[in-house]
C-alpha cells in the first residue's frame, strides 16, 4: 500500500498536465491538482477500508459536483454499492455518472447496460447499449462491451458481429475458442441468406469464410447447385481457417460431382425403383469396415423396449455377434438418451468430442432427434436419424434419415391404387387425432396430385369400437329427406323379411329389396360412390372396422392403408373382411428379398427371436455408415460427402437416397388368399 502511494503522488503531476492538454467532453475544465489530490486521497483507502472510501468518495462528490473527477467518483461508489449487493443503489449512481456526460460517460452506461443484463432486463440493456461509444471507452473496458452487446443482439447476424470484435480482443487462447464456438453456434442458426448478409458484414475476417461455407452446404442441400457454386466461390476468396479446409475441399469435390451428373443428365428425380429390382444390382458390401461408430439410443425410461430393439440392429450390421462381423473391426459407442431431448443433444455432443467417432446413429424419437440433428450439425459429425420427421436433413449437411414418412407411405399407396388397381374416387374414413387429421391431409392431396378424387370423407372418435354412424355417413345415409327415410325404412323392413325365408326366397326378397329407389327414382344408401377407402389405422382397429363395412353392404372397394396394417392378426382376425387389402411398410421379414432372408436369419440367429422393424430400420442406418467405412473413408466430411451419394441403394427396409434431405420407398404389402405378401 506504501509502495501504491507513494507511486501515485508522483503521477499525479503527470496527470493534472495530461488532463489539462487534452481538454475534456462538452466542455468540462480538467482537475486542478487539488482536486486530484483529494481524489487519491478518497480512494487510498482501497481495498482494505471500503467503508472508510465511501465516506470520502461520498464527501469528494459533494465538494466538487460539477468537478471533471466526479463520476470517477460515482462509479467508484457504485462498484462498492455493488459489492454491498446495494444493486438499486450501484444503479442510481452510474445514472447519475452517466448524466454527468463526463469522461467517463460511456464508462458509465456500460457498467449500468451490464448491470441491468445481470439481472434479467435485458431490453433495458439493449437501450442503454444502443448509446454507446465503444471508441471512447478505456481499452480493457472494450471487451466487456463487445460481450454485452453480443449478449443483447437482437438476432444471430448482430450477435455474429458482436462476438467477433469481442474474439479479436480475447489475448488468451482458451478463452478465444470458447467464443468462437459461440460464433459457431450463432451462424448454426442462420439460413443461407443472412449468412451471406454476415460474411459481407464482417468483411475478410476469417468467420466470413466459414458463413459463406456454411451457406453453400445449405443451398447445396436444398438442391440449389448454381447458388452453392457461386458461395463456394466467394468463399475461396477469403482467409479460411485450418479446420475449415476439409469443409471446402468436402464441398468442391460435392458440387463437382453434382455438376458432373447435371451434364450427364442425372440431375431429373426418378421415382426410386422396388426393393426386389434394386437388389438385383446387388446390395453394397461392408466388409472390411474399420472404425468407430457412435449410438444415441432411448435405453431407460418408457422407450426402453423399443431403443433396446434399435441397438439390436446396429450392433449386428457392425459384426458384435460374429458370423459376417469377422470381417471388420468396428467399435461401437453408446449413450442413452432416456428419450429426453436435452439428454440426446449432449449425447451426441460428448460422442462428436471423441475424435474416432465417424458418424452416429439415432436417436429413435421425434423430440429428441430434433435436438441431437442441432447438436450434430454444429459439431459437424454425421448423424443418421431413425425418426421420421420431413424437417431432419432437409437443411443440414451433417443429418440423415433412414425412414419412410408419412407421406412417401401414402403416395406408394396411391400411386398403386390408381396405376394397378385402376381406383379414380377415393374415400377416407379416419380417427379424430393429430395422426389421423395429419394423413387424411396426406393422402387427400396425394389423390389430387394423380388427378384422382375424393368422393366421400368420414372420421370417428379414436376410442370408438362401433363405426356405424361414421360408415352411414360414408355411404350416404346422412341428410335424407323423409321420403327417402320412408323408403329406406321399407327397404330394411324388406331385408329383414329375406333373412328368415329360405336361402332361395331370400335372395330373391333380397335382390327386390336391393333395387328400391326412392321418392326421385334416385338410389338409395349404401351408395358406393368411390372405388378405396383409405384407413390411417393400427391392425386393432381395421379388423374391427373392417366387418363393419361388410355389414353396411360396403363390398367390393379396395382398403388401403398404412404401416400399423402390418401384423399378422390383421389376417387371422379381420379374415376375408381385409382380403385384397393394401398398405405400406417399413420392413417384412417374410420378404423373398435375398438380402432380407439374410438379415432375418442373422438375427434369429443372433437373438433367437424373429427381427423387429425398429432393429431392421437400425441394421440398414448403420449399414450406411460402415459401408464409408469399408470405402477407406475416415474423415467426418468425407463419410457425410459419401452418404450424400448413396442413390437408390437398397436396404432390409426399403430403397433409401440421402441426396436432398433424403428420399425412402417403403415396401407395399397386401392380402392375398388370406395371407400378407409382399407386392413389388
Amino acid at each position: 500500500m506504501r509502495r501504491s502511494r507513494a507511486l501515485l503522488g508522483a503521477l499525479l503531476p503527470c496527470l493534472g498536465l495530461a488532463l489539462a492538454c487534452a481538454g475534456l467532453p462538452g466542455g468540462q475544465r480538467a482537475a486542478s491538482e487539488e482536486e486530484q489530490r483529494e481524489y487519491a486521497a478518497a480512494v487510498a483507502p482501497l481495498p482494505k477500508n471500503p467503508r472508510e472510501a465511501q465516506r470520502r468518495l461520498e464527501a469528494f462528490v459533494e465538494a466538487h459536483p460539477e468537478g471533471s473527477l466526479s463520476d470517477d467518483a460515482e462509479l467508484r461508489l457504485a462498484e462498492l454499492a455493488k459489492e454491498r449487493r446495494d444493486l438499486d443503489g450501484a444503479a442510481r449512481l452510474y445514472r447519475e455518472a452517466l448524466a454527468s456526460r463526463g469522461d467517463r460517460a460511456d464508462s458509465a452506461r456500460l457498467a449500468l447496460a451490464r448491470l441491468e443484463l445481470s439481472r434479467g432486463n435485458r431490453a433495458e440493456a439493449a437501450s442503454l447499449l444502443r448509446g454507446l461509444r465503444v471508441e471512447r471507452l478505456p481499452e480493457p473496458e472494450r471487451a466487456l462491451a463487445w460481450r454485452a452487446l453480443a449478449d443483447t443482439a437482437p438476432d444471430p447476424e448482430s450477435r455474429v458481429r458482436w462476438l467477433v470484435r469481442l474474439r479479436d480482443a480475447t489475448p488468451k487462447r482458451d478463452a478465444a475458442e470458447a467464443v468462437s464456438a459461440e460464433i459457431d453456434a450463432a451462424l448454426g442458426e442462420m439460413d443461407a441468406a443472412a449468412l451471406e448478409q454476415t460474411a459481407q458484414a464482417i468483411g475478410p475476417n476469417p468467420p466470413a469464410g466459414r458463413a459463406l461455407l456454411r451457406a453453400a452446404e445449405l443451398e447445396l442441400a436444398a438442391g440449389d447447385l448454381e447458388a452453392a457454386s457461386a458461395t463456394l466461390e466467394r468463399a475461396t476468396r477469403l482467409p479460411i481457417e485450418p479446420a475449415d479446409a476439409p469443409r471446402l475441399r468436402s464441398l468442391e469435390s460435392r458440387i463437382a460431382a453434382r455438376e458432373r451428373a447435371g451434364r450427364a443428365g442425372a440431375g431429373v428425380r426418378e421415382a426410386l425403383p422396388t426393393l426386389a429390382s434394386a437388389a438385383e444390382r446387388g446390395d453394397l458390401s461392408t466388409d472390411g469396415a474399420r472404425g468407430t461408430l457412435g449410438v444415441v439410443l432411448p435405453l431407460s425410461g418408457r422407450f426402453a423396449r423399443f431403443g433396446e430393439q434399435s441397438l439390436q440392429g446396429v450392433l449386428l450390421a457392425a459384426g458384435v455377434f460374429g458370423g459376417e462381423g469377422r470381417a471388420k473391426q468396428v467399435r461401437v459407442l453408446v449413450r442413452d438418451s432416456a428419450g429426453r431431448p436435452e439428454l440426446a443433444a449432449e449425447a451426441v455432443r460428448a460422442l462428436a468430442a471423441e475424435p474416432e467417432v465417424i458418424g452416429i446413429v439415432g436417436p429413435l424419437l421425434a423430440a429428441e432427434s430434433a435436438a441431437a440433428a442441432e447438436a450434430a450439425e454444429s459439431a459437424g459429425v454425421p448423424l443418421v436419424s431413425l425418426a421420421s420427421r420431413e424437417e431432419l436433413g432437409r437443411e443440414q449437411v451433417h443429418v440423415f434419415r433412414v425412414r419412410a414418412l408419412p407421406r412417401e407411405e401414402v403416395e406408394l399407396v396411391v400411386d398403386h391404387a390408381m396405376g394397378e388397381l385402376g381406383a379414380r374416387r377415393f374415400a377416407i374414413l379416419y380417427p379424430r387425432d393429430a395422426y389421423g387429421r395429419g394423413l387424411r391431409k396426406l393422402f387427400w392431396e396425394s389423390v389430387e396430385e394423380r388427378g384422382g378424387e375424393i368422393a366421400a370423407v368420414a372420421s370417428y372418435d379414436p376410442d370408438a369400437t362401433d363405426f356405424a354412424r361414421s360408415i352411414r355417413s360414408l355411404l350416404g345415409f346422412d341428410l335424407l329427406s323423409a321420403q327417402e327415410k320412408a323408403a329406406l325404412d321399407e327397404r330394411e323392413k324388406l331385408e329383414s323379411r329375406a333373412r328368415r325365408l329360405p336361402p332361395a326366397q331370400g335372395a330373391k326378397l333380397l335382390e327386390q329389396a336391393r333395387a328400391m329407389t326412392g321418392p326421385d327414382g334416385a338410389p338409395l344408401p349404401p351408395i358406393l360412390d368411390f372405388d378405396a377407402l383409405f384407413i390411417p389405422e393400427a391392425h386393432e382397429k381395421v379388423v374391427l372396422i373392417a366387418p363393419q363395412l361388410a355389414f353396411h353392404d360396403a363390398r367390393g372397394i379396395h382398403l388401403l392403408g398404412t404401416a400399423g396394417w402390418n401384423d399378422p392378426a390383421l389376417v387371422s382376425i379381420g379374415r376375408d373382411h381385409v382380403e385384397g387389402a393394401r398398405f405400406a411398410a417399413s420392413f417384412f421379414a417374410a420378404s423373398p428379398v435375398e438380402l432380407v432372408q439374410r438379415f432375418a436369419a442373422a438375427y434369429e440367429q443372433a437373438y433367437a427371436a424373429p427381427p423387429a422393424e425398429l432393429a431392421a430400420q437400425a441394421y440398414d442406418a448403420a449399414n450406411l455408415l460402415l459401408r464409408q467405412l469399408a470405402e477407406g473413408r475416415r474423415g467426418r466430411d468425407a463419410v457425410a460427402e459419401g452418404l450424400l451419394e448413396v442413390e437408390a441403394q437398397p436396404g432390409v427396409t426399403g430403397v433409401l437416397s440421402l441426396a436432398h434431405g433424403g428420399r425412402k420407398r417403403p415396401l407395399l404389402l397386401g392380402v392375398d388368399h388370406g395371407a400378407i405378401v409382399e407386392l413389388e
